[in-house]
């Protein structure tokens, strides 16, 4: 285990006690096998060949039961105060470590909204109704969706930096590939740039496979989640780029968008130039209101009607959502506001939090289109943002 894996982990564990007592919660059991649950990586930084249960516990005292074969693994994250064994059946030892917790209540990894908090499977589940009993468990059970969501948003300080060395990592190879992207590439060699930069730096892309390139459209082929084409770029084309880089874990989510000059022209046209200093506004204002005790959705409004207000379509995603290990990385969203209430967009925003901030300019029949994506942190002194800012519309030269 990579020792900066170990201090997150570490830092996550100590977040965990204290969310514990916060919820007034003994006891958080995950039990997995085979990597089932997606919490694992960022809690202990390894994974279950065979089953294991994992006891976090309100006093820090936290403790394993695993198998003999998968023992090292969770020695070696010297995160736990015991990590106990079992050789043919699990099932004794198991219930013999849970007397000893005895807890009043009990979190597991269950959900309906969120996937990354929904990590116990349903045969596991049973397993527990046998072990345990099925009044014991509906006695004593609870969610840790809340608890789980609060630890993945909210990042800690070797989080931090990892992640600003992702975004860091981006905005150097947007910079490289600008100085490279010619009239008459494809959107396919366009692609191919960032793949290089990414193998240059030892990094991988954030989405998808490691070395997929980052999504490229030219907007008079359509904007959409779609891989690069064939598509070739031509003078008077705007070409946006939304590209998500790893770096130790940790991602980045950062779109820019350039414009292709025609000949003799020296800058974009005011139609481009327009649909741009929209997308800004309605950016910095996100930004503006990203604060800590406001709801998803109240953001959302702030970006949206800025868009709006400029005299274009509404934006037909959220105005930003979290990022972290994940891209899209689950908890508080800020979108809009739907019937019935969606979980996501009602939550609070919380210091910590990093989020990609991107109200976009969507027009169709090849009108301008505009993606400007910044990755921004709350704080208790307002909003950092943690991206170099794009401020004005990349141009290409004609040559």
């Amino acid at each position: 285990m990579k020792t900066s894996n170990r201090t997150i982990s570490k830092e996550k564990l100590d977040q965990a006690v204290v969310l514990l007592n916060k919820h007034n919660i003994d006891t958080w059991m995950i039990v997995t096998r085979e990597g089932t649950d997606p919490s694992l990586p960022l809690l202990v930084g390894t994974r279950s060949i065979h089953q294991a249960v994992i006891f976090l516990n309100r006093h820090g005292r936290h403790k394993v039961v695993t198998s003999v074969s998968d023992k090292e693994a969770y020695v070696e994250t010297e995160l736990f105060e015991e990590v106990i064994i079992y050789e043919a059946s699990i099932d004794d030892v198991f219930l013999q470590e849970y007397k000893k917790e005895d807890p009043k209540r009990f979190a597991l990894n269950i959900s309906k909204d969120d996937h990354l908090c929904d990590g116990l499977t349903l045969g596991l589940y049973r397993w527990l109704e046998r072990v345990l009993g099925k009044e014991e468990l509906q006695k004593k059970e609870t969610s840790s969706e809340e608890i789980l969501k609060e630890l993945r948003s909210v990042k800690s300080t070797s989080e931090l930096k990892a992640m600003q060395r992702a975004i860091d990592l981006t905005t150097d190879i947007y910079e490289e590939v600008f100085q490279l992207i010619k009239h008459g590439m494809t959107e396919k060699e366009i692609g191919q740039l960032f793949v290089e930069g990414m193998k240059k730096r030892g990094v991988t892309n954030g989405l998808g496979n490691p070395y997929d390139p980052p999504l490229v459209c030219t907007v008079r082929n359509g904007l959409a989640h779609r891989k690069p084409g064939d598509y070739v770029a031509e003078p008077g084309d705007i070409v946006i780029i939304d590209f998500s880089l790893k770096y130790e874990d940790y991602v980045s989510d950062i779109a820019r968008t350039c414009y292709l000059l025609k000949q003799g022209e020296t800058e974009p046209p005011a139609d481009v130039t327009a649909a741009f200093e929209a997308a800004f506004a309605a950016i910095t204002e996100s930004i503006e209101a990203l604060l800590p005790g406001k709801k998803g959705y109240e953001v959302d409004a702030v970006g949206r009607a800025c868009i709006e207000r400029h005299g274009y379509p509404t934006i037909r995603h959220s105005v930003g959502h979290q990022v972290g290990r994940e891209t899209h990385d689950g908890g508080t969203i800020l979108g809009p506001r739907r019937t019935p209430p969606r979980k996501s967009v009602e939550g609070t925003i919380r210091i910590g939090e990093v989020y990609a901030i991107e109200p976009t300019v969507i027009q169709d029949e090849g009108l301008p289109c505009m993606l400007v994506e910044e990755n921004v942190l709350v704080t208790e002194n307002g909003p950092k943002i943690l991206s170099k800012r794009q401020t004005s519309l990349i141009t290409i030269p004609y040559v």
